[in-house]
This record gives C-alpha cells, structure tokens and sequence, in this order.
C-alpha cells in the first residue's frame, strides 16, 4: 500500500516508517499539519497515520479539513492524546481508528492492514502531473504518449515527487523513498539520479527543480 506518515515526531516517524518498509509499503512523511493537509488532498494515499499534536496546524484540524474536503483516504490517528472525548471527537470529525502512544509495532501494522481492507480498487489508478503520466500498476513513466523505461530507483523517486506535487520534498526525504537506510549514500549520489531522471523525461530544471539546500519539487509547467 501507498502510506502517509503525519507525525512532527522525527524519532517515531523514523521508526513507523522502517517497520511499513518492511512490511512492503511505500511511506511517505510529512511533518506539519499544513504540509500533511495539502498531501492528503492532492496524493494518492491508501492508508494515513496523522498525529493530532503537530505543528502548524493540529491533526483534528487536518482531519475535519480533509473530510470537509471528500477526502475518502482511510485515517488513523496516532498520539499521546488518549482522554475518552478526544477519542469520540476524533471520529466524529472522520477517523477510521485511534491508536494512543506508546503503541506496540505489530498492532500498529495489525490496524493498517485492517483499513488498507477497506480500500477496493481494481487497479492502481494512473499519476498524473503536467504532461507526465506515472502508471503504478505497470510501474512505467509516460510523456507525450512514449513510453519511458526508468530504473526502479528513479522510479520511486518520480513517484515520490509526483505524490508530493508543489511541496518541497527535502533531500533526506528522497534518499528514504529511494534508498530506505542506506548509511553508505554519498552526497552527491541523489543529484546524479535527479539529474539522469531529468535527462530521462527530457525536462528542464524548472519541471523538477533544486531547492538549494533544502531538496527537490516537482512542478507542472
């Protein structure tokens, strides 16, 4: 499945996002409220974990926003907030679960693959962005209907800036998408795929640009 972490806690995303890894589920993160609403409205996610203290924005906000707004994506709340009318208020607005921290991996993992259940689609439905169409069921790039062989690890990293479409994706961000843990990753080693990605898609630099300093956004021309 296609997972959206929300949680401003770097030590606990960390760790949600190696065990959903392990399990074979793509993650994305997020680390505000703001940030986190905007990918909940313009990805495509089968399962959220949202944190209810964040920054910016708070997760019963997100929450209400979100569902106001037709987002259907299955929501679990995940946090230290655990008083009985937190939790009632919590699915009042529109959470499917709520799961109070500290929680136990396996049951965390029990809950998304429960709601992850109640996602039926046949097929895996086509991302689009400009003029760039990414098909996960056939996992190929498509621009200007030619097709685009891509590595499996430009790949991700297409997808990965698709997902997050407008937002700043940071450097540490991709490198997880694209190379999970890997502690042996060399500066420069993320440039060089962007930039065969790039040469790829036959797009210039205002498509996927460099934030300096910070990482990548995709753009639509």
């Amino acid at each position: 499945m296609n997972i959206l972490v929300i949680e401003d806690d770097t030590r606990i995303a960390a760790l949600v996002n190696r065990a959903l890894r392990e399990e074979g589920h793509r993650v994305s993160i997020c680390y505000d409220g703001h940030e986190g609403e905007e990918c909940l409205l313009n990805g495509q996610f089968d399962v959220a974990l949202l944190d209810i203290l964040l920054p910016g924005i708070d997760g019963f906000t997100v929450l209400e926003r979100v569902r106001r707004k037709l987002c259907k994506t299955p929501i679990l709340m995940l946090t230290a907030v655990d008083s009985v009318p937190k939790i009632v208020d919590a699915f009042d607005r529109g959470a499917d679960d709520y799961l109070v921290k500290p929680f136990i991996l396996e049951i965390l993992l029990a809950r998304v693959t429960a709601l992850g259940r109640r996602v039926t689609r046949e097929d895996p439905p086509a991302l689009s962005a400009g003029d760039i169409v990414l098909d996960p069921g056939r996992r190929v790039a498509i621009r200007n209907r030619k097709e685009i062989a891509l590595t499996r690890k430009q790949y991700v990293l297409l997808e990965t800036l698709m997902r997050r479409k407008g937002l700043v994706t940071s450097r540490e961000q991709l490198i997880e998408a694209g190379w999970e843990y890997a502690a042996d990753v060399k500066e420069n080693t993320l440039d060089v795929y962007i930039h065969g990605l790039r040469s790829k898609l036959q797009v210039d630099h205002t498509v996927i640009r460099t934030v300096h300093g910070v990482g990548y956004i995709f753009e639509e021309a």
